[in-house]
């Protein structure tokens, strides 16, 4: 990687004028002097950080050669760091201070696109990345830039298999490179490798050697781990001993040259080759180098863009962001206090209307309980003072009458009997006219309710009643009834759930309780018969579950006459 930027800075150096140079202050160079003394210590964040700071001290002198010169060496650390979807952002940003009039700014040109050509091969985008690095080469000044070009060209055409281009551009750069040259051995390497691709038997051995003869002579370590890494691929078909002896020399050069993803190819392939007890510490720490260089990815595209971020906040806030910036924060809090008080406003809102529902609704069933209450009162003394009273003189007639008329005796206790049926109906209508028959219900389920007995109902809702005709309602309210003493009586049921619901055109009633229930052979008493026949003559049916473990359930369906 630093070898690339240095090449990419000294390219940049040559491309402009002196007069350009002249115009970097004091503060722009000592950014740029300390961001390749990290480069030269391997310390690519810190690079980043003050190529970063060149290029926000040029854009303060309206300079445009460092600014895109510090655009183009953080595009090309954010490719070496796999972050191709930045470092695409990062050239094209560098592209809007360019004119591609002007020949000036033609090596820049070549340089960015060349990147673009890169990141979008990487991205699998192998027709941006032809038309790119077209431009690239359209753009160069340098001859062996255009070398360098045309040989990612050869391997973007290989990549889509139209082998006869490929081969055709590695010939031609081939034929005009220095022999002794790394990029000579670059290109014959590749050249190498897509011949035996196509043809099988063309060896490719014997470049390759030479390609890594002239790096290891030069020390390019770089590429000597290409070589390495070419050259075990190749074996891995034929010999697996050479095989696994580059591979582990492609291990130790790219440590030297810390790129974990060619640690993790080369010690992929050697544990593919030799697996066994001693090489288990190799396994843990090829998986463990794999989970490092992921994390690096998923976490890249922040990576750059924190640092950036950090610097135009200590940079450029007091030069040209500040004021907009305090505009734009108090926006906001006007934002948040008038979302905050929207939310204050709705919460008091929801919990006044809440606590209005419920006071209603506690007023309206105190009331209905004071009706009920105040129309058992009236009845028990219609009862005491009509039939109780009238029962009692009967008595004491007979008891102290020495001869009795007994046809007397009869009408006047049917005359009682009458009364007490008029007070019955009375009651029942004043209770049907002041209060709700769901209440009415609610009251008869829950008067069956204990310390040792739960009743829970659901779906008693005071409009699905009105659909109902008196008689239904009496009806419905003795087969619960019935159902209820039923319960009492032989379940042994803690807990009994009643739920009501409506499907437009029947009620639906749903008993269910987890007492000992009834088996299927056992038979129905007089309680569940008169239910059954009071259900049959509302034209309902119902249905007793037999197939729970424990408990009874009961489906009641009734027609609803409109």
């Amino acid at each position: 990687m630093r070898p690339m930027l240095i090449f990419v800075w000294i390219l940049i150096l040559i491309s402009c004028n002196k007069t350009v140079v002249k115009e970097l202050n004091p503060i722009e160079s000592e950014h740029l002097e300390k961001a390749y003394g990290f480069l030269d210590n391997n310390e690519s964040d810190s690079a980043y950080l003050y190529f970063d700071k060149a290029r926000i001290s040029a854009i303060e002198q309206n300079d445009t050669a460092t600014i895109v010169a510090s655009l183009i060496n953080m595009a090309i650390t954010q490719a070496e760091f796999g972050d191709h979807y930045t470092s695409q952002e990062t050239s094209t940003k560098a592209l809007e201070y360019l004119n591609e009039q002007d020949t000036a700014d033609h090596s820049y040109l070549s340089m960015l696109y060349n990147n673009l050509s890169n990141a979008s091969d990487y991205l699998k985008q192998p027709e941006k990345s032809i038309e790119y690095i077209q431009l690239a080469i359209d753009y160069a000044k340098d001859p062996r830039n255009i070398k360098v070009y045309k040989n990612n060209l050869a391997n973007n055409y290989a990549d889509r298999k139209e082998y006869d281009k490929s081969i055709q551009l590695y010939e031609e750069i081939i034929a005009t490179t220095d022999s002794n040259s790394t990029d000579y051995a670059r290109f014959i390497t590749n050249y190498a490798r897509i011949r035996n691709r196509i043809d099988s038997n063309f060896n490719p051995l014997p470049l390759m050697k030479k390609a890594l003869k002239i790096r290891f002579d030069q020390d390019d370590y770089w590429g000597l781990n290409s070589s390495y890494s070419n050259i075990a691929n190749y074996y891995m078909k034929v010999d697996q001993d050479s095989a696994l002896n580059y591979s582990n020399k492609q291990y130790e050069i790219s440590k030297k040259i810390k790129n974990p993803e060619a640690q993790i190819a080369s010690l992929q392939r050697i544990l593919s080759l030799r697996i066994n007890s001693k090489d288990k510490d190799l396994f843990k720490e090829f998986y463990k180098l794999d989970d490092s260089v992921q994390l690096a990815r998923l976490s890249s595209r922040n990576h750059f863009a924190l640092i950036r971020f950090e610097t135009e906040k200590n940079k450029l806030q007091n030069i040209q962001l500040k004021n907009e910036i305090v505009k734009k924060q108090y926006n906001i809090n006007l934002q948040r206090i008038g979302i905050v008080a929207l939310f204050i406003i709705i919460g008091l809102t929801s919990y006044y209307a809440w606590n209005w529902h419920k006071r209603k609704k506690q007023r309206i069933e105190l009331e209905a309980d004071n009706r009920i209450k105040e129309s058992q009162l009236k009845t028990s003394r219609k009862v005491h003072d009509v039939v109780a009273n009238g029962i009692y003189r009967v008595m004491a007639e007979l008891e102290n009458r020495e001869s009795i008329d007994r046809e007397e005796i009869l009408d006047r206790l049917e005359l009682m009997y009458d009364k007490s049926r008029d007070i019955s109906y009375e009651a029942e209508d004043n209770i049907d006219n002041r209060v709700g028959f769901y209440l009415q219900i609610s009251e008869l389920l829950k008067s069956f309710a204990n310390d040792h007995r739960t009743v829970l109902i659901a779906g008693n809702e005071e409009e699905m009643w009105k659909l109902l005709s008196n008689n239904q309602k009496s009806e419905i309210e003795k087969i619960l009834q019935e159902l209820m003493v039923n319960m009492q009586k032989h379940s042994f049921a803690n807990e009994v759930i009643v739920k009501f619901e409506y499907d437009s055109s029947d009620l639906l009633i749903n008993y269910k309780d987890n007492g000992i229930g009834i088996k299927e052979d056992s038979k129905i008493g007089n309680g569940l018969n008169n239910t059954e026949t009071r259900i049959n003559n509302l034209k309902g049916k119902i249905t007793f579950e037999h197939h729970l473990e424990r408990g009874l359930e009961i489906r009641v369906s009734i027609p609803i006459i409109k």
